[in-house]
């Protein structure tokens, strides 16, 4: 799915992000634990699919940021107790 051309100016890992979303991966907001220090925190990462192995590297809660202050908005897909998985909306 290709993005309209009359998008505000993103840097290359939002750019990066922004495609990924359209082409039916998932922002996930989800609680993980550090296996050095065993401290359990929550992260954001961008995935290809819901696996836990699917997240990008070098997307994360800045790109989230900046695609939200472009305009985008996400709908929740689904959620539990660990995690929260978010889907561009297209509707908005």
């Amino acid at each position: 799915m290709e993005i309209g051309s009359n998008l505000p100016r993103l840097s290359k890992r939002a750019q990066q992000a922004l495609d990924l979303l359209a082409n039916g991966g998932e922002m996930v907001h989800r609680l993980e634990r550090n296996r050095y220090t065993g401290r359990e925190q929550f992260h954001t990462r961008f995935c290809v699919s819901a696996a836990w192995n699917g997240a990008v590297k070098g997307l994360g809660f800045k790109t989230r940021c900046e695609l939200e202050d472009a305009g985008f908005r996400f709908r929740i897909a689904h959620s539990s107790s660990v995690a929260t998985h978010y889907k561009l909306d297209m509707a908005a």
